[in-house]
């Protein structure tokens, strides 16, 4: 069974941004799938809670340097 996790997320500026988040994302085992929108300031997470956690998720948004909203 899959979960979707809404983020909002700071300091995403451009579409590069959006595709550094996707790509980082997109290789976490248990995310599914990954879309970034930088000019609403969210990213959407679909994947398997048995395989990935959302704090997990946070922090790998976190390390390219972008902040996430509790």
């Amino acid at each position: 069974m899959t979960e979707m996790l809404q983020l909002t997320v700071t300091g995403m500026t451009c579409a590069g941004c959006e595709t550094a988040v996707t790509r980082v994302l997109s290789k976490v085992d248990g995310v599914e799938s990954v879309s970034a929108d930088h000019t609403a300031n969210m990213v959407g997470v679909t994947f398997d809670p048995e395989r990935v956690t959302p704090t997990l998720i946070r922090q790998e948004i976190e390390g390219l340097g972008y902040d996430v909203a509790p």
